[in-house]
């Protein structure tokens, strides 16, 4: 993991989907700690209690072990963890055209 500013790191979540993935982990001062999760995770329905990978997997244990580091983070940090494909998800967020998270 490597802080590039204050308050954003990259996160090496390993392999799964793909060789490797990365996502972010944000400081904010209105949302607190958010994890982006990238293609680590598409949707929230992925990572309940039984697990649905996406339809295309480099590495299937390698996703379920990125899973469980980005819960147990999410956990540690007390952290939103916002999904790269999450349609329902995606609804609630504040567009561009709206303003801005701060």
């Amino acid at each position: 993991n490597l802080e590039i500013v204050k308050g954003v790191k990259v996160l090496n979540f390993g392999s799964g989907h793909a060789w490797g993935m990365i996502g972010l982990e944000v400081e904010t001062q209105e949302l607190g700690t958010l994890i982006l999760a990238s293609d680590a995770i598409y949707t929230a329905e992925s990572m309940g209690d039984i697990l649905k990978p996406p339809g295309i997997l480099y590495d299937s244990i390698g996703w379920a072990r990125s899973v469980e580091k980005i819960k147990k983070l999410a956990k540690e940090k007390n952290a939103q963890i916002w999904f790269g494909h999450d349609g329902n998800q995606f609804e609630g967020f504040r567009k561009s055209t709206d303003g801005y998270y701060e």
